[in-house]
């Protein structure tokens, strides 16, 4: 959930300014994110904007909170959205900042290295950010996930499903799923990456389309606005 004060007292930079005060971003900025990610150039700048449209949808303030967030990537409401929002929210101040999000959209891109990858998901189930995962998580994690998929499981199959994951992958039997551990079960089980890369060509066209028909519809109803004070003016006369 949002913090009310989340937004407030933030200092202007070209990382998290108002979409409507910044065009472009500095070339030092561009070469920095360059280093940071696997964009080049020219990405950075289209993703910059796209990244002002976004957070331009419903508070033209310069940062993307949840529900900026969840319809950007086309995702539906759930828990596994929710987690995504928090690991691109670094600094855990309740919106994404430009660097946040271009972060972020690397890892998840078609360049994101297995290792990103498999360090990104465990950290979705980490629930607690303590570098293990409980039975605790997983359970609650397969729990929203079968709920969000429709599908049933009777709570014996869920722990019977949770016993089983725990047996294959904790290794050292301590009662925790550590990153190594994790890395192991992922290499046998690919499919668990299977939501962490983002189709970015489709999701960025959607938006530029969203941006195009709101573009249409200022315009519009700036010709609306028009017509109506010109036909004004001549009744009077």
């Amino acid at each position: 959930r949002r913090r009310p004060s989340a937004r407030a007292g933030r200092p202007s930079s070209a990382m998290g300014q108002k979409g409507s005060s910044v065009n472009s971003l500095k070339r030092k900025h561009i070469k920095e994110l360059m280093i940071q990610t696997h964009f080049t150039a020219e990405e950075i700048e289209t993703l910059y904007a796209h990244f002002r449209s976004i957070a331009s949808s419903q508070t033209d303030d310069g940062y993307i909170d949840r529900d900026e967030f969840r319809e950007a990537i086309g995702l539906a409401e759930s828990l596994f959205v929710d987690r995504l929002f928090q690991l691109f929210d670094e600094n855990n101040d309740g919106v994404i900042n430009f660097q946040e999000f271009i972060c972020g959209l690397s890892i998840l891109s078609i360049r994101g290295t297995l290792e990103e990858k498999m360090l990104f998901s465990f950290r979705i189930y980490d629930f607690d950010s303590d570098n293990k995962i409980s039975n605790a998580e997983l359970t609650s994690m397969l729990k929203t996930s079968l709920l969000e998929n429709g599908v049933q499981f009777t709570p014996a199959q869920i722990e019977l499903i949770i016993r089983s994951t725990f047996e294959e992958a904790d290794a050292n039997g301590d009662g925790y799923i550590e990153f190594d551990e994790y890395k192991r079960i992922v290499q046998d089980h690919p499919s668990i990456l299977s939501n962490m890369t983002l189709d970015l060509p489709r999701i960025l066209e959607h938006r530029l389309e969203l941006a195009k028909q709101q573009q249409q519809h200022a315009a519009a109803g700036s010709s609306a606005s028009i017509s109506s004070k010109r036909m004004s003016v001549q009744s009077r006369g």
